[in-house]
């Protein structure tokens, strides 16, 4: 991970008067994190580059807003969780019409409504990360929300590294379980990003 930078208004400033370099290293610093973010909860190499991508492009192209922002950080992560839900948004509207012109549900059904089935996703991933003890909730979000390392949430929390890790992927497991259980798990884990 690289260091912080020391001054970002002031990287910014640059970039909304069209410093590409300026550019360059925003871009480099934000890359990696916003990568393992988006990969996360698509779980598809091709589709976070996709988002990433996309994210990064609109930032340069709406470089002269920048001023205004607060947290460029909070600006691009929910940027990329938009994107996020409009792919997933797509994806299930494509696996619906693929449904209804295979003849495998009834050409009158209507496709799904996105704001209910959305709405349901939310639920059931609410009801998935309630499930999870306190250690494991706040180990789990740490990482998937703050984009934590390992050895950060050790130090955060007062705990061995080993102990994140096991706590970590026990948290991941459960879930995936409980989401496998009531709906696909990878669409579920989207909505874990708005809470």
């Amino acid at each position: 991970m690289l260091p912080p930078i020391e001054n970002e208004n002031a990287l910014l400033l640059r970039v909304a008067d069209g410093d590409r370099a300026a550019y360059s290293m925003l871009y480099r610093q934000y890359y990696p994190r916003l990568y393992n973010f988006v990969f996360f909860f698509c779980q598809s190499k091709e589709d976070a580059e996709e988002v990433i991508q996309e994210c990064l492009l609109k930032v340069w192209e709406r470089r002269h807003t920048l001023i205004g922002i607060r947290s460029f950080e909070q600006y691009l992560f929910r940027m990329a969780k938009n994107r996020l839900l409009d792919v997933t948004r797509r994806r299930l509207t494509g696996n619906r019409v693929a449904e209804v012109v295979a003849g495998s549900s009834p050409e009158t059904e209507n496709l799904v409504d996105n704001e209910v089935l959305f709405n349901q996703y939310h639920r059931i991933a609410l009801d998935a990360l309630a499930q999870l003890s306190d250690k494991k909730k706040t180990i789990f979000l740490m990482s998937a929300q703050q984009d934590m390392s390992l050895d950060e949430i050790a130090a955060a929390l007062g705990v061995s590294r080993a102990a994140v890790k096991k706590h970590l992927y026990a948290a991941i497991r459960q879930m995936k379980d409980h989401l496998k259980d009531h709906a696909d798990w990878g669409l579920i884990l989207v909505f874990l990003m708005t809470l």
